[in-house]
């Protein structure tokens, strides 16, 4: 791992690691021990080293139905399946204005499922997103 960017404890008791450069997320049991990766694809072409996986919170029910992650190199928040670790859907893109972002970097999920993501450098604000019914 070049950049460790967070480390988050799932409902589940694993240990959730945001490996940003090399675009996924380690999953560790509590003691250490390797249980897979989960891989975040770029949405673009374009060569970087921002990498994809800046950030990582769950849903707010029991099971933690799905996963967000702040993906930085793209610009979005990914919507994951958190059983399976597939991208099911996303929103944001690169930009100043409402629902945009400029170098999104972490983000937070309240206990009614709004998430909120915090820009840093030239972003300097937070945004809440409200779930959709």
């Amino acid at each position: 791992m070049q950049v460790v960017h967070c480390v988050v404890i799932g409902n589940d008791g694993l240990v959730y690691v945001c490996d940003r450069q090399a675009d996924r997320i380690q999953v560790f049991d509590k003691m250490g021990n390797f249980k897979n990766n989960i891989w975040i694809k770029r949405g673009n072409s374009l060569p970087d080293n921002w990498g994809t996986t800046w950030w990582i919170g769950f849903s707010p029910d029991r099971e933690q139905k799905y996963m967000y992650v702040d993906d930085g190199g793209d610009e979005q928040v990914k919507i994951l399946d958190h059983a399976s670790g597939k991208v099911i859907a996303s929103f944001g893109r690169p930009g100043h204005q409402i629902g945009e972002f400029t170098h999104g970097h972490t983000l937070a999920v309240d206990s009614k499922g709004n998430v909120y993501v915090a820009e840093t450098d030239w972003g300097r604000r937070v945004q809440k997103f409200e779930p959709v019914k």
